[in-house]
């Protein structure tokens, strides 16, 4: 049986974190993809049409550099409106659909913690409409009050790199400025908490059992990043070698119209790019339920003695 509330150390976090995955993984990306869906192709058809729009100008203007520049900037003067609508619809989507994804494995989590295990998509919605003007007030919290001061910091990091000493502090410092966020954002969206309440909290839930903390987040961010990037070169190396394929295959020197836009090459890289964002999201899932075993973890000890006061107080009223 899967404890939520239970105290782990580094190795318990990662192995709790893929143990998640083998209960709950069914039901969990089911959800995932179903919710994503929708929203996937949609912003399939915004790149296909956007790529399809723009290759109009690069076919009447073949491999010549000065024709092409002149070409495309009269194509995106003659095309503006449309350009830009396609890109704010898209952006738009992306933007939804990142928000969406952040917060439902809190929120698949914290409703594992009332007990219940096989959830509906009618029960991730309705948790999730019923804290969007939350994630919409952290989500400008963040950018204009914590974001600014953590770039401050960042950047003073950066800078004490050249003095050596500021490279270990780095090293310590982007797992801490991550683990930070993510047990605030578990916190906010967990707890009965105000913005700065949860802000607050997350500082001293950093702070009490750090090096365990921020090692676990630390060996996860590499072990997926390392995934992940293998995947996306390999998706990278092929779509180059199929466009270079493409391009040489349709290439004619004495013509000036040699290169088509073929439904066929717009639709892999459409296809390319959806699939590079599903990976994304679900290394982000990953690593953002590994966030959840180690926001747990740390709460296991007053979930316990709130249970305990609780016992006592039956005890009592009997």
């Amino acid at each position: 049986m899967f404890e939520l509330y239970k105290k782990r150390q580094l190795g318990d976090n990662l192995g709790d974190t893929f143990t998640f995955f083998k209960d709950f993984g069914k039901n969990f990306f089911k959800i995932f993809f179903i919710v994503n869906g929708a929203f996937l192709v949609l912003f399939g058809i915004m790149i296909y049409t956007l790529i399809e729009v723009n290759f109009e100008a690069i076919k009447n203007s073949g491999f010549g550099n000065q024709q092409l520049k002149s070409d495309l900037l009269e194509h995106f003067n003659n095309n503006e409106a449309l350009t830009v609508l396609l890109i704010f619809i898209s952006v738009l989507l992306f933007l939804i659909l990142s928000l969406f994804n952040y917060a439902y494995p809190v929120l698949y989590l914290k409703m594992l913690g009332t007990g219940k295990k096989d959830f509906e998509l009618n029960d991730v919605l309705s948790n999730f409409f019923k804290v969007l003007f939350k994630l919409i007030k952290f989500s400008f919290g963040f950018l204009f009050i914590v974001f600014p001061v953590l770039l401050i910091a960042l950047i003073i990091m950066f800078l004490l790199c050249f003095i050596i000493i500021g490279i270990p502090l780095l090293i310590i410092a982007l797992p801490t400025c991550f683990t930070f966020l993510n047990l605030w954002f578990y916190s906010y969206l967990t707890e009965e908490k105000r913005f700065f309440e949860s802000l607050k909290h997350a500082i001293y839930l950093v702070k009490k059992d750090f090096w365990n903390t921020i090692g676990t987040t630390f060996i996860m961010m590499i072990i997926m990043q390392f995934v992940q990037t293998a995947i996306t070169m390999f998706f990278y190396f092929v779509g180059l070698f199929i466009s270079l394929a493409y391009f040489i295959g349709n290439s004619d020197s004495n013509s000036t119209k040699a290169l088509e836009p073929s439904p066929l090459l717009i639709g892999f890289i459409t296809i390319i790019v959806i699939v590079l964002i599903i990976l994304g999201n679900i290394f982000n899932n990953a690593i953002i339920i590994n966030q959840g075993m180690v926001y747990y973890s740390l709460e296991s000890e007053n979930k316990l003695e709130s249970e305990s006061i609780d016992l006592i107080g039956d005890h009592t009223n009997e």
